[in-house]
């Protein structure tokens, strides 16, 4: 089977410089202090150097007027891309135990 090759996708470090950037007057400075965290956290998050957490993703969104769920998003899509390209070679040889599961089948209502 000939091997497929992605683009990486963007990183929340990469989408946050772009937002500093495009937004001159906002800092890592003025943006760690905004969100309550240190510079240190600000600049390992821009340099991908940190994961986005919950937590994290909650104090970007209200910071920068956009949505815990792009961040947690993005960073979801960066750890299952990186997975993918670690197990690429293990992942063929994975079974499959159970029949694939429907979309109705995934989703069930949960108790109240």
């Amino acid at each position: 089977m000939k091997e497929r090759a992605w683009a990486a996708p963007p990183t929340p470090g990469e989408v946050l410089k772009h937002l500093l950037a495009s937004e001159r007057r906002i800092t890592q400075d003025r943006l760690a202090k905004a969100m309550g965290v240190s510079r240190y956290s600000v600049n390992q998050l821009a340099n991908d150097r940190r994961a986005v957490t919950a937590e994290m993703a909650l104090r970007l969104a209200k910071a920068l007027g956009t949505t815990p769920q792009l961040w947690l998003n993005l960073q979801r899509e960066v750890d299952l891309h990186r997975a993918g390209r670690r197990l690429r070679h293990i992942l063929p040889g994975v079974r499959n135990v159970r029949k694939r599961l429907s979309e109705a089948e995934l989703f069930y209502n949960l108790p109240a």
